[in-house]
């Protein structure tokens, strides 16, 4: 093993240091650790491997660092500090990371946590949305929240005032997951501490900063990609224009993810994200009474050529061309075909000219268990 010895008697043990060793060499963010576990099968192996092997992947700087002792003391810093702060850590490439965080082409290399970390591998619905929400949007992202807990499924979100904390106290004492723009250990913002303090008991806060990291602006786009990979659908309640809900939206789409977006004012600054996003296909929330709030059900065709052809295309865009090379169908038929689907609200054009099927059509009202 590179680097210092692990401090006697810790629990995280060996993964976890490799893990934070490896994460701190420089030029190691998140998606170089990704190729290295890959690579390797797990850090500790991968910073044990060859130098050659080794700075093929993370580069000469990386290979140098990882011989000196400044990687590793820091690790065995961050270990003290998760040791006596009761926090777990979740590490990419093990079991007890959240499988969803795989689609994200730089997953976070370690997840700090506090609570119940099963719930990030059960089904897990992101709701977010404006700080600067009405009480109309207030209101309704509890009773979303509420509605998703009583379904047992993890209500994601970012703990942030307005919409953000409205789902988290919808949801609890049920299921809930905070992901944070700062460590675990420093509830952001400080005026949710009281919220922070009932998400640990009952739920789980998530953060990829280690202990002891202040919130900072740049954190908060990072965290978005968290929250909308770790939920199968996303949930937009208020949004203005340039709202960092759509930051979440957008990545939820590149990930093949469903976005709804409850409908508002259209002379309200908070209802314009969310009413762009229902122009541009995403499902409309228009009911979150007990009953399934979640707009239209999951249809098919009935011919079976267009049901086929449905059946080919994921939630991800794509061009026309990569649908006629995925059914092994002459282009200009498939365009026809995907006309057609697109006329009767099966896709989605999206505003680059490609097409994906369109979002909302499946209800989210199905019972599924949750992890413990």
């Amino acid at each position: 093993m590179v680097g210092l010895p692990i401090p006697h008697g810790t629990r995280l043990a060996q993964p976890a240091y490799a893990a934070l060793t490896l994460r701190g060499l420089p030029g190691v963010g998140p998606v170089r650790f990704r190729s290295l576990v890959d690579r390797f099968g797990t850090p500790s192996t991968a910073l044990a491997a060859p130098s050659a092997e080794f700075a093929e992947v993370a580069g000469q700087r990386a290979e140098g660092a990882r011989h000196g002792n400044a990687p590793a003391r820091r690790a065995r810093d961050v270990l003290g500090q998760c040791e006596a702060g009761g926090i777990a850590l979740l590490v990419y490439g093990s079991p007890e990371y959240p499988p969803a965080l795989g689609d994200l082409s730089g997953p976070p290399s370690v997840l700090f946590a506090l609570g119940r970390t099963g719930l990030l591998s059960g089904p897990c619905v992101a709701v977010v949305g404006s700080r600067r929400a009405t009480a109309y949007g207030r209101r309704i992202a509890r009773r979303i929240g509420a509605l998703l807990a009583g379904q047992r499924r993890c209500v994601v979100s970012g703990m942030a005032m307005g919409i953000d904390a409205e789902a988290h106290r919808g949801a609890l004492p049920g299921p809930t997951a905070a992901v944070l723009g700062s460590g675990v250990d420093v509830p952001s913002p400080r005026r949710n501490a009281a919220l922070y303090r009932n998400i640990v008991e009952h739920g789980v806060v998530v953060s990829e900063y280690a202990p002891g990291v202040r919130p900072e602006p740049h954190h908060f786009p990072a965290r978005n990609r968290i929250i909308a990979a770790l939920s199968r659908d996303v949930v937009i309640v208020e949004a203005s224009r340039r709202s960092g809900a759509l930051i979440t939206a957008g990545i939820a789409l590149d990930l093949g993810r469903e976005v709804h977006a409850v409908p508002g004012p259209i002379d309200r600054p908070t209802s314009e994200g969310t009413n762009r996003l229902i122009a541009d296909g995403a499902g409309v929330i228009f009911d979150a009474g007990p009953e399934n709030p979640f707009a239209g059900e999951e249809t098919l065709p009935e011919e079976p050529e267009l049901r086929a052809l449905l059946a080919a295309i994921p939630t991800a865009p794509l061009t026309v061309e990569e649908v006629a090379l995925a059914t092994n169908r002459p282009v200009e038929e498939v365009s026809t075909l995907l006309m057609v689907l697109e006329i009767r609200g099966f896709l989605t054009p999206t505003r680059d000219g490609r097409v994906m099927r369109t979002p909302g059509r499946r209800p989210l009202g199905v019972r599924e268990e949750v992890a413990r």
